[in-house]
Parts: structure tokens; sequence; C-alpha cells
């Protein structure tokens, strides 16, 4: 093949940014969300609902979060090679 034919491939794009802001705003969310359980009257019979719907919130922001942060090269080499072990 001929080398001035090649189209240049551009380099991997980095997720770091991304992950940067992702861990921001679900660590302001959630620290957002809880100051104002403190400071924020909220009605008797609104108490309930709204504490599931802060649950709800804040265990999507920590499902994200351990998606994005949960896995290492080195933890998926070590799943790798226990799978290899086990013979699956």
């Amino acid at each position: 093949m001929d080398e001035s034919l090649s189209v240049p491939v551009p380099p991997p794009r980095t997720l770091a940014g991304y992950r940067a802001l992702l861990s921001i705003v679900a660590l302001t969310g959630g620290l957002l969300g809880l100051a104002g359980l403190y400071f924020i009257p909220i009605p008797e019979g609104n108490l309930e609902p709204l504490l599931l719907a802060l649950g709800l919130v804040l265990g999507w922001g920590s499902t994200v979060i351990g998606y994005e942060f949960g896995s290492s090269p080195a933890g998926r080499k070590a799943a790798d090679a226990g799978v290899r072990s086990t013979g699956r």
C-alpha cells in the first residue's frame, strides 16, 4: 500500500475531563441536596417522597461514578486472570 494514500488517524480521546466534570457535578449535587434538608423547611406530607427522590438521585449518581471510576486496567487484568484460572 502506498504511504501517501493513507489517512492519518487522530490520537484516541481521553475521558479525563468528562470524569472530572462528572465527579464534580455528582458531589456538588449530593451535598447541596443533603444540605438543603437542614435549611429548607419541608412540609410533613412531602418528607417521605422527597427523601425517596433524593435517595434515587444519589443512588443513580453513585452507580455512574462506580461505572466510570470502578474499573482500572489492573482490575480488569486481575478479573480476566481469575476467569481464565477457573476455566470459564
